[in-house]
């Protein structure tokens, strides 16, 4: 699927992005629509293609790359980095305001060796742990009080044990929600310095909380519905919605389809607290706008990079995309209450780690081998074997 628009009038750049239909692509059109009217001296072409990667990869190539384009950042673009593809960006940071309104987590996910490679341009917590108010309530439970993912875990096991009640869905057909959870265990259970050592080159010093994660997640897995494995993340989400779990673990997007539910209201029906030992922190996945080192209008690039860091230009997209601004200053006022919360936990957060299981934490190779990894995790429940393979993913040089 491709589709191209443009706004703007003299200078012109290209975006390549895969954003079409649904929240993402209303998102977009809100951005370039800011754009156009705050620049119309500037023509931006936007460009769909669902297979994002593979054509920036083959435009570079061919030494025709798109002037931006729409990406994870963090170590996902490791790869860009060490070709020498990516364009310094580090003037639009520094003749804006942007550097001033940006926590060290979004900030540090932008740069490489101190070289600011990208703008990112919203925020997905990931390590949320939502909730049914009324069956929370009627089982006794405080999820506020449960203050480690081992503490989860026995409750989830208490609730299978005492009641007819399903803890918590878990869906396993797509292993990146298995490796999400690891993931957010790992960060809950052993802390942030651990998580961030684990995925800088040092697994193997790591392995004992490596396998007790795994554990851990085992242990989930134990409780949760008999077809976990055959559960998709859709099917899941929805299923809570319908009231068959207690609890949800997953990104802060499935509330999108939360608060499109008439009848499950936020705060009475449904509510949320970070996943157990995660309090103060903000684990992330984010997109942002990375700019080719190769241009033909270096002018109409900087300034569509200068209107992305923007708070009018993250204001309109997120507000559209169901995210949170990296940027602290942002006015918030018409977002959800829901995103409203998100934001004030991420200006108040200690720190924002990025995640594994999207990109920002690992490599794109190391990324493969860890879904594998998850994969081959739910088929035998081995955590010391899976440990091994954790291990070699992520401490294996590029």
């Amino acid at each position: 699927m491709s589709r191209s628009t443009s706004v703007g009038g003299g200078e012109s750049g290209e975006l390549l992005h895969r954003l079409v239909g649904g929240d993402g692509g209303a998102a977009l059109d809100a951005l370039l629509d800011g754009f156009g009217q705050r620049h119309p001296e500037v023509s931006m072409r936007d460009v769909a293609d669902e297979n994002l990667s593979l054509e920036v990869k083959s435009r570079i190539l061919k030494e025709s790359p798109p002037d931006v384009w729409i990406e994870w950042p963090g170590k996902n673009l490791q790869p860009y980095d060490d070709a020498a593809v990516l364009g310094d960006v580090t003037s639009v940071w520094e003749d804006t305001d942007m550097e001033r309104y940006y926590l060290d987590g979004p900030r540090n996910a932008a740069k490489f060796d101190g070289v600011y490679r990208a703008v990112p341009l919203n925020i997905h917590r990931i390590n949320n742990l939502f909730y049914d108010v009324e069956q929370a309530e009627a089982l006794g439970v405080d999820p506020a009080a449960i203050d480690s993912p081992r503490a989860f875990a026995e409750e989830l096991q208490r609730i299978d044990a005492e009641t007819d009640q399903t803890g918590m869905l878990f869906p396993m057909k797509n292993p990146w929600t298995v490796l999400q959870m690891w993931e957010t265990v790992l960060l809950g259970e052993h802390g942030h310095d651990t998580y961030r050592r684990v995925t800088d080159d040092a697994a193997a010093a790591h392995r004992r909380a490596i396998v007790d994660a795994l554990d851990i997640v085992g242990q989930y897995a134990e409780v949760a519905t008999e077809d976990r494995l055959y559960t998709s993340l859709t099917d899941a989400n929805e299923r809570f919605v319908d009231g068959e779990s207690v609890f949800f673990h997953q990104g802060d997007w499935a509330a999108g389809a939360y608060t499109e539910s008439p009848e499950f209201d936020y705060g009475t029906d449904w509510d949320h607290v970070p996943f157990p030992g995660t309090d103060g922190l903000y684990a992330m996945n984010m997109d942002a706008v990375i700019a080719a080192s190769v241009t033909d209008d270096s002018e109409a690039v900087s300034t569509f990079l200068s209107y992305v860091g923007s708070a009018d230009g993250q204001r309109r997209f997120n507000q559209k995309k169901g995210s949170i601004p990296p940027r602290t200053d942002v006015d918030t006022s018409a977002f959800t209450p829901f995103l409203q919360e998100q934001q004030s936990a991420f200006q108040q957060s200690a720190s924002q780690p990025l995640s594994i299981t999207h990109g920002l934490g690992v490599r794109p190779d190391q990324l493969i081998e860890l879904k594998t990894a998850m994969s081959t995790f739910v088929s035998s429940w081995d955590s010391e074997a899976v440990a091994d393979d954790v291990v070699a993913a992520l401490d294996r040089s590029a």
